[in-house]
């Protein structure tokens, strides 16, 4: 059970956190404060506001992907492919940091 609240909690922390930040500027468009333009040592995606609000609802929905894929797995007891699950959003955390160390 410990392995499922550390998956679900992982996933749904990553999950609010970039749909939040496309929520903030994709639809409320509040770009105030963010290094827009690529200037300096910032990812790829910080070119403009729409590729960043576009890489966050990307990996918002991957991360809502693995948090209902882990919910669904845990709800019919199935102890062993959990530990799928909290390896591919270990991965994808990775993943996601290492898509940001691109280009800085």
């Amino acid at each position: 059970m410990t392995i499922s609240l550390l998956t679900i909690i992982l996933s749904g922390l990553l999950t609010l956190m970039n749909l939040s930040e496309f929520y903030i500027i994709g639809i409320l468009d509040k770009t105030a404060g963010y290094p827009f333009g690529g200037e300096g040592p910032t990812p790829y995606y910080y070119k403009t506001a729409r590729l960043y609000s576009t890489v966050n609802l990307i990996w918002g929905v991957i991360f809502l992907t693995t948090l209902v894929l882990a919910i669904r797995t845990t709800i019919k007891g199935q102890r062993k492919n959990i530990f799928w699950f909290l390896g591919l959003t270990i991965l994808l955390i990775l993943g996601q940091f290492l898509q940001g160390q691109i280009g800085t």
